[in-house]
């Protein structure tokens, strides 16, 4: 292989890397003040995070993120995109089942992930209705 291959070659390499982490991140933004957000560290050491946003009642935006493993990711982008659009009665349902009946199949090894993505997931909601019951609890306290 010549210089001029390889130079060529290592180009192509760092175009392809650049344009897959710009369109995973414009893809995937951070809310900003998310109505509910948790960020939770599993067992194996990955870290999740999910962010969810609501709007009359529906998830309409979320964000997700790991330092963990390609099946880490898979799950909690799945947590996050099975989300969308629910109500709090339909995220309750979202378990780690539902999450590996998207994901597809995962080794015994990472059955973890998908458990992690569904702590992650409650414990946003959580967050979010810890929110709602501090701001009722003040609206109820200067009324």
């Amino acid at each position: 292989m010549t210089m001029f291959s390889m130079i060529v070659a290592f180009a192509v390499l760092l175009v392809v890397g650049f344009t897959w982490f710009f369109v995973y991140y414009f893809n995937n933004p951070v809310l900003q003040n998310p109505d509910g957000v948790a960020k939770v560290v599993g067992n194996c050491g990955d870290t999740m995070e999910i962010g969810l946003r609501f709007n009359a009642g529906r998830v309409d935006g979320t964000h997700h993120w790991t330092n963990g493993c390609s099946f880490s990711k898979h799950c909690v982008e799945t947590a996050a995109n099975l989300a969308m659009g629910k109500s709090l009665a339909e995220l309750r349902k979202i378990n780690m089942i539902s999450i590996m009946e998207e994901v597809g199949r995962l080794p015994d090894t990472h059955l973890h992930c998908a458990q992690l993505a569904e702590t992650t997931l409650r414990k946003s909601v959580d967050n979010y209705l810890e929110k709602v019951r501090e701001r009722t609890a003040g609206t109820e306290a200067r009324a």
